[in-house]
């Protein structure tokens, strides 16, 4: 009998059955979990009884016992479409009753495809004739034909869309056990995909396709035996490594595309002429290579594409909303720069799952004529102190303004020398992410990142939202260097005027001991002049020590000691230490109230400061004609609620403005005067709130100003008081 199959293709095709057979037979031998064993052995079993079908139409020796086998083929088909969907849920997976429960809806729907499908290819609908007999054999579909064909496609494309989550959601060290068993069911369902395509555009399947696909499912069940043999079906079981749940696929969207042309395709080429056929099957199967070279050749262009079907193929990783309070909360914009970094790297580390962090901050301190470079702030020893400002990634970084995977760039031709001229860094801290830290326009930093822990890549949404994370970043890092450099300012600004304030009065005081010491010279021998010159000494020693008190008490709160004290007493005394005298003298004219002043217990020390600076002040605010008001009184009965020492200082002088009063007033070395120091009213105030008192200030510019303290005190005995002056 002339058979037109040849040995070579029978041998093929029984090959491939007999490999599936094995695999399906091993994998029961093999001790896995019991339902994923059953699907995995029944799936592979079918497969091979699919290729003994083949094998029998390529020996039938008629056109009818041609169809009986193309029927029994549709048949296979159908029940191996539903084996590998339901293998495709349950792969892998440590519980796959609990797979087969989520997905329950679509796998009965589409065992419910299957069993109609079943029956309907022992009817004409499916399979009308075998035209031919060997591998010339041609199957003619029936009315049904090209609905069971995309019925076949349909499940097709969602069993890659589940390998397809199924790897992606792995962890890496299951991706690398996983991916030669997925690349191995990938070849075989391409395979058969691009059969029924053929089936689909042509209205028919030739035997010959089935064949040539032989050769591709032999060596996929090649690499799943190899697989299988070093590992068990239990053995690969992977457990959900993130919170990833995708609503569509890259699979399907290429398989969409792919049919959506190919039914275009089916209708326009019958009525073409021949000619036309060959040029429009020539132009798309360009299109189709051309675009998979383009991909496999330019790295950028694969960058492009992955990025832009992460973006809108996928549903987001991440909650952004929890995600951003996350790292607001995280970061303390007003924590000094090391402490700021460890919670960056406590943050960075937690969201992205990465080993370690470094980051690099501009110097801004650099001479003029030192090239810009970026110091390290934070990271682990061993990685450069600097990075130019001229290095290519920090360049690249500047122009693009967005993170970028270390991998990607070494594979890039152009952007090759980036990673090479930062090979010392990469490598120390085993870098794969860098990230610009931007602050407007300016970059000011470099934030990397190392691998994860779980050896996972970066995908393009972590890439983005730490694109997001790093402009928050760059700005609380910003303003903290420019925090602790203004603070610094400060610092030598404040010791600046502290240093002038003192060396005034130690100047003063060195005048009258040089004076001294050169009178000593002449008159040392004089009782008269010794006993001066003590008297000098005595004084100064004395006024460096209430120096050195006004010192110490611009850094720390004053001491109390509270005494028995005539208040009359003590505002006299203020008066005359601030250089005025009631009524009016030279040019200043002093009203002086009092009224109801009893002996009180206050630090007499320190309200005497009190009093003597706020008169300093008003006279030193006055211009021509000058009128000050201080009034002193005692105000409350004991009886009915506790007495206070109110005292009120007015003065017609220049007045304060509203800004001033709002952020200047009381703080350290902030003044009005030309030649002041701005110490005298944060002492004032000092000494007040030591009191358990209060100071108001009520001011307007070219009016004058009112201040007004109000002190607690405890009313003591005249008598007392007088003993205690004795």
């Amino acid at each position: 009998m002339d058979f037109s199959a040849t040995p070579s293709q029978v041998s093929l095709v029984t090959a491939s059955a007999l490999l599936a057979a094995m695999i399906g037979l091993f994998a029961l031998l093999r001790r896995g979990q019991f339902l994923t064993t059953i699907i995995f052995s029944a799936a592979f079993l079918v497969m091979a009884a699919l290729q003994a079908g083949t094998i029998g139409i390529l020996r039938a020796d008629s056109s009818e016992h041609a169809r009986t086998w193309a029927m029994y083929i549709a048949g296979c088909s159908a029940l191996a479409s539903w084996l590998w969907l339901t293998l495709s849920v349950v792969l892998s997976r440590p519980d796959p009753w609990v797979q087969i429960r989520n997905a329950g809806a679509y796998l009965a729907l589409a065992l419910a495809g299957c069993v109609a499908m079943f029956y309907a290819t022992a009817t004409p609908f499916v399979v009308r004739e075998v035209q031919g007999i060997g591998s010339d054999a041609v199957i003619v579909l029936g009315p049904m034909g090209k609905i069971y064909l995309m019925y076949l496609v349909l499940v097709m494309v969602a069993v890659v869309m589940n390998l397809e989550r199924m790897l992606r959601t792995a962890p890496a060290t299951a991706q690398r056990r996983l991916r030669p068993m997925f690349v191995a069911f990938l070849i075989g369902i391409l395979a058969d995909l691009l059969v029924v395509s053929a089936g689909l555009l042509y209205g028919g399947l030739r035997i010959e396709w089935l064949v040539a696909s032989a050769a591709p499912m032999f060596i996929a069940g090649t690499v799943t035996a190899l697989a299988l043999a070093r590992r068990r079906l239990s053995d690969m079981s992977v457990p959900v490594a993130r919170p990833v749940i995708y609503y569509s696929s890259v699979s399907l969207t290429l398989a969409g595309g792919f049919l959506l042309t190919m039914a275009v395709l089916s209708k326009l080429l019958p009525v073409l002429t021949p000619e036309w056929k060959r040029s429009v099957s020539l132009t798309f199967y360009l299109l189709v290579g051309g675009g998979g070279v383009m991909l496999m050749l330019s790295p950028r262009a694969n960058r492009s594409i992955k990025r832009f079907i992460d973006r809108n193929f996928y549903a987001n990783r991440y909650d952004y909303r929890r995600e951003w309070e996350r790292v607001s909360g995280a970061i303390t914009p007003t924590a000094r720069l090391e402490d700021l970094c460890r919670q960056i790297e406590t943050l960075v580390c937690s969201v992205f799952d990465s080993e370690r962090v470094a980051l690099y901050l501009l110097d801004s301190r650099r001479s003029v004529a030192e090239e810009p470079r970026m110091r390290r702030v934070h990271g682990p020893p061993g990685l450069p102190e600097s990075v130019a400002r001229s290095n290519p990634l920090v360049v690249q970084l500047d122009r693009v303004r967005v993170p970028v995977q270390l991998h990607d760039l070494s594979q890039d031709l152009d952007l090759l020398p980036a990673v090479v001229e930062n090979r010392e860094l990469v490598q120390a801290l085993n870098a794969a992410v860098c990230s610009p830290l931007c602050v407007g326009d300016l970059m000011v930093g470099l934030l990397w990142l190392s691998e994860k822990r779980t050896d996972d890549d970066y995908t393009y949404e972590d890439v983005e939202f730490l694109g997001a994370m790093s402009r928050q970043i760059a700005a609380a890092l910003w303003f903290a260097r420019q925090a602790e450099q203004l603070a610094e300012t400060r610092q030598l600004e404040s010791l600046n005027r502290l240093s002038t304030f003192v060396l005034h009065d130690i100047k003063n005081h060195v005048s009258g001991l040089s004076l001294v010491v050169e009178n000593a010279r002449k008159h040392l021998a004089n009782p008269e002049f010794q006993r001066d010159a003590l008297a000098v000494v005595e004084r100064t020693v004395a006024n460096l020590r209430e120096l050195m008190n006004q010192v110490a008490a611009v850094s720390r709160a004053p001491e109390m000691k509270p005494e028995s004290v005539a208040v009359r007493s003590l505002v006299d005394e203020a008066i005359q230490a601030s250089g005025l005298q009631p009524g009016e003298s030279d040019g200043v004219r002093l009203s002086v109230t009092c009224r109801g002043l009893d002996p009180v217990q206050v630090d007499p020390r320190l309200v005497l400061r009190l009093l003597t600076n706020l008169l300093t002040n008003a006279r030193e605010s006055l211009g021509p004609n000058g009128h000050i008001e201080l009034a002193v009184e005692i105000e409350g009965d004991e009886a009915q609620r506790p007495r206070r020492l109110v005292v009120e200082v007015r003065d017609n002088g220049r007045g304060m403005s509203e800004e001033f009063l709002r952020t200047g007033l009381f703080r350290p070395f902030a003044t009005t005067k030309a030649g002041g120091l701005g110490i005298g009213l944060m002492q004032c105030r000092s000494i007040v709130e030591a009191h358990g008192g209060a100071i108001a200030v009520d001011s307007r510019e070219g009016v004058g100003t009112r201040f007004t303290v109000s002190l607690p005190v405890v009313a003591v005995p005249a008598e007392s008081a007088e003993a205690g002056a004795r």
